[in-house]
């Protein structure tokens, strides 16, 4: 009750805001789904229901809550999976029929098991209330049943301090709850941009369940931002690196839970995102989802991942119980099919494709499908001359573009193995959190393989997620290399090769060398003087006739080349053996 009167009186000091005046009408909307709210005289409503869906419970009512409920039977345990910076625990309540609650037990059960998160973007947080009520409804209703064929894995809330850095005036384009948490945590890291480089705490805890309780299935739960649609529930997954699975996610899980989901009132839908950013008269493309991402992250290492985005422009009552739906028919679905989904997973973790792709590209010729849309106006703004979308609430039935990221762009041959020097620690204990497998050496040993030069770099203008980011022209080059005891071998003949590689080649834009954990390499830092350049460049001229005859040509072709001393005394030292042979040079060996 203080909550709600804090947030009504926020609101009168800022009504506009409050009332979200600024949203396009929301359809109405009376789904079979209603039924699933408790009744006011359940003693287990949960406080999102108590409200009427106009606030959810902060950090420390969701955990008392969850408490007691735990203390009143025998199905449930609560656990601390992490600490957050601001000294709140993250924690995962865990749900099994068996008494089995260790990661030992749940990882080797015959029973399917699913790991669902919400709140890894605090102010999107459907999954939580969502999760309360159906575990109350196994606990106490009708749906104990539930357990007897799969075991559950909950995380109510992953950003806990983005969660209670809440307020009315949090994304003012969802409609709902009024006291919506903050999507970052809180050092402003977007944690579902982490889950390859591993900084946060939050992405570190998540991973390290994934690892210790080998989930059959992940499901990663957020709200929407952007245009408006008839859709209500949409969601997805990658398909670009675990092919078996994705077939079982296409062709079972996908028409089972849009079967469900329109059985109790909902309309479900694949991720949207308008290809002009405005309205869809132009047709909707896919996301280019990468592994920094949790739903690609999860297709990288062969676990099959599930992406929930939620339409923000719809109330949030419809959203909660349209994710209800979802999470109670995908565990009953497991109970049925998990044992081809295990197969599915079996068969592409023993998968070593010869080669890889790195990224990928937008395909020049788009599919056709039917959308379900939201008529759009556009009229000329009065505050930029420009033009803006408008949506009217009127649903439209349309044939679009779909526009999809399926042709490879930058791609490598499948490496025996990365060498990755002792000099990077922090490389090596990150691979290691992700669970890939390394063996360490105890002994120096010397390297002669294939290496990249990075040549062109470019460093990113401002940070991303924390990190100086850098691309490059990646070029092979053979070198020699001494690696000290520390330092590591890591084969891609193992279930997490794939993962492997994405992370330690180059060319991908996930990789650690991309992110920024290799600056290094740029910096030089020996030179040489004039008065030593000038009788070695005439000195190299008169005994290199072909290094002469470059000399000439570089200033034939390059009218700026002599007007610097310093440039043509840097140009003849970089040919000399005096030379860094080290820069830039990407310190990762491989093994072909």
């Amino acid at each position: 009750m203080k909550i709600i009167l804090a947030l009504v009186i926020a609101c009168l000091a800022t009504i506009s805001l409050c009332g979200q005046d600024f949203l396009p009408p929301a359809p109405p909307w009376k789904g079979k789904s209603l039924e699933l709210i408790a009744s006011p005289k359940n003693k287990w409503i949960t406080p999102a229901e108590t409200s009427g869906f106009v606030t959810t419970p902060d950090y420390q009512a969701t955990m008392d809550w969850l408490r007691r409920l735990e203390k009143e039977t025998d199905l449930v345990r609560m656990i601390s999976i992490g600490r957050s910076l601001q000294g709140r625990d993250i924690n995962m309540v865990i749900v099994s029929s068996s008494g089995d609650f260790t990661p030992e037990k749940l990882s080797t059960s015959t029973k399917p098991l699913l790991l669902f998160q919400a709140g890894i973007h605090a102010g999107e947080i459907d999954g939580k209330d969502a999760g309360m009520m159906l575990l109350r409804d196994i606990v106490f209703g009708s749906k104990k049943n539930l357990l007897s064929g799969v075991n559950v894995l909950f995380i109510p809330i992953l950003n806990v301090d983005g969660h209670e850095r809440a307020s009315s005036l949090n994304r003012p384009n969802q409609r709902g709850p009024q006291n919506m948490g903050w999507r970052s945590n809180a050092r402003n890291y977007n944690l579902n941009r982490d889950y390859t480089k591993l900084d946060t705490e939050e992405i570190r805890t998540i991973v390290s369940v994934i690892n210790n309780y080998d989930p059959d299935l992940y499901i990663d739960i957020h709200v929407t931002d952007g245009a408006d649609y008839q859709y209500d529930v949409t969601y997805g997954f990658s398909e670009n690196y675990s092919p078996a699975i994705a077939s079982w996610l296409r062709d079972r899980l996908r028409p089972s839970m849009d079967a469900e989901l329109k059985k109790w009132g909902h309309i479900p839908g694949p991720i949207i995102f308008a290809k002009n950013d405005m309205d869809f008269a132009d047709g909707m493309t896919e996301f280019p989802f990468s592994p920094r991402l949790s739903n690609a992250y999860g297709d990288a290492r062969h676990l099959p991942t599930i992406l929930i985005e939620n339409h923000s422009l719809k109330p949030f009552r419809q959203r909660v119980l349209g994710t209800y739906v979802f999470l109670e028919g995908v565990i009953r679905l497991l109970e049925k099919e998990g044992s081809a989904l295990r197969d599915a997973i079996e068969k592409d973790k023993r998968a070593r494709p010869g080669d890889l792709v790195l990224s990928w590209k937008r395909s020049a010729i788009p599919d056709t499908i039917e959308f379900l849309g939201i008529e759009a106006q556009r009229r000329k703004s009065e505050i930029t001359g420009s033009e803006y979308v408008v949506w009217n609430a009127k649903p439209v039935k349309q044939r679009i573009p779909s526009f999809r990221y399926t042709t490879p762009d930058k791609k490598t041959d499948r490496p025996k193995a990365f060498w990755i020097p002792s000099t990077y620690p922090e490389v090596i204990s990150r691979l290691r959190l992700h669970g890939i497998q390394v063996e360490e050496i105890n002994a120096p040993t010397e390297l002669e393989g294939k290496f990249f030069k990075i040549e062109n770099p470019r460093f990113s203008q401002r940070p991303t997620e924390g990190h100086f980011t850098v691309q490059g022209e990646v070029k092979p080059a053979v070198a020699k290399d001494v690696l000290y005891p520390g330092s590591v071998r890591v084969s891609t003949d193992q279930p997490l090769g794939d993962l492997a590689i994405i992370l330690l080649h180059p060319d991908s834009p996930d990789s650690f060398f991309q992110w920024g954990f290799f600056p290094e390499i740029f910096s030089r830092t020996e030179y040489v003087e004039q008065y030593v350049m000038e009788p070695m460049a005439q000195k190299m001229l008169k005994e290199d006739a072909a290094l002469k005859e470059e000399f000439d040509k570089k200033k034939q072709d390059d009218a700026t080349f002599t007007a610097s001393p310093y440039t043509v005394y840097n140009w003849f030292y970089q040919k000399s053996s005096y030379m860094d042979k080290k820069w830039l040079i990407y310190p990762v060996g491989m093994d072909f």
